[in-house]
């Protein structure tokens, strides 16, 4: 049964009832998912920054306040806030690359979908270690943190201490790596 509450009445009983946030963000996510990808042009993007709205909305639900537009609103500014923050960062991602001459890598579908599937099978019966053995020690903890614990960039480089573009490019170069064994392997 749907929950008849406004969202007004979500977050404010969301600072004792997690349910209610729940509750909100099932009511929500997916517009926000859209709205975003549409703005992004990556679903990838557009995931990580939907995850980021709604965990600034649960951080800030406390000093939000009911106004005469609906709380949708509110929550579609956290989301234009943070989309203006990311594309900061990636101009600034962007023109640190150009400065030091780092060619940005792109992916076909289709390798990714080969460096997932070959880690994926690896990990069943735990040989993870034998696929990104030959990897340098940054790219393995980059790959691992990424697509094994499925962990997002920016947490990531937080925890080595690094920026969020080096960490892309880590993965991206261990990724490449291990697809351009796979396409050995195949032979």
């Amino acid at each position: 049964m749907a929950d008849s509450r406004s969202d007004d009445e979500l977050l404010k009983a969301s600072l004792d009832d997690a349910e209610a946030f729940a509750v909100f963000y099932r009511r929500h996510a997916e517009a926000v998912l859209v709205y975003l990808r549409q703005r992004t042009g990556d679903v990838e993007t557009a995931a990580d920054l939907t995850a980021d709205v709604f965990a600034g909305a649960f951080a800030g639900r406390r000093r939000y306040k009911p106004r005469r537009e609906p709380a949708r609103a509110w929550l579609f500014g956290i989301a234009n806030n943070l989309l203006a923050m990311s594309r900061r960062k990636q101009r600034r991602a962007l023109a640190a690359r150009a400065r030091l001459g780092v060619p940005r890598i792109e992916f076909q579908d289709e390798e990714l979908e080969r460096a997932e599937a070959r880690i994926s099978a690896l990990t069943q019966g735990n040989p993870l270690n034998a696929l990104v053995e030959d990897l340098p020690p940054e790219q393995r903890e980059a790959v691992l943190a990424r697509v094994v614990h499925e962990r997002d960039y920016d947490e990531i480089a937080r925890e080595q201490d690094v920026s969020e573009a080096l960490v892309r490019q880590r993965v991206s170069r261990g990724l490449a790596r291990i697809s351009g064994g796979l396409r050995e392997d195949e032979r």
